[in-house]
């Protein structure tokens, strides 16, 4: 009996760092708020970092295709702003999920859903896009054809 608990404790210990690095979809999307610029994130796919490096290069230090801060749909992100968000995660199975962000009490006019899928074993966001009054598409904003 004290070997299977022995056994089961080092099991757990040895678990916790692993689960504790391994951040859930909202978490990443979290981060994404967290972060000044949201053009370059360690939270992206590499297709979706591809996505805002070469609009970077095609703008040539102008703004690129996306000349608005998506996250909050075009309003700007503020320090406080992220205390008045609704963070709300439906996992898609295994290997995606899908993480809606809207403002407490809004009417969900405003709402961005982020698309997240597992790559190099850690979540990512690989596209977003908004709901409600004005809709777009992250990728479709990045790559210039339409907004």
């Amino acid at each position: 009996m004290k070997q299977t608990l022995l056994a089961l404790g080092i099991l757990a210990f040895g678990l916790g760092p692993a689960l504790a690095a391994d951040p859930g979809p909202e978490a990443v999307v979290k981060k994404l708020y967290a972060e000044p610029h949201p053009n370059h994130s360690t939270v992206y796919t590499k297709r979706l970092q591809g996505l805002f490096d070469a609009d970077a290069r095609q703008a040539n230090g102008a703004t690129g295709s996306l000349d608005f801060d998506y996250r909050l749909n075009g309003e700007p992100l503020k320090p406080d702003t992220v205390k008045a968000l609704i963070f709300k995660e439906a996992t898609e199975g295994k290997d995606q999920a899908k993480v809606t962000v809207e403002r407490k009490g809004g009417d969900g006019s405003k709402s961005v859903v982020y698309d997240l899928v597992r790559e190099d074993g850690a979540w990512r966001v690989s596209d977003a896009h908004a709901i409600g009054d004005r809709k777009w598409q992250l990728s479709t904003i990045l790559k210039g054809e339409a907004q």
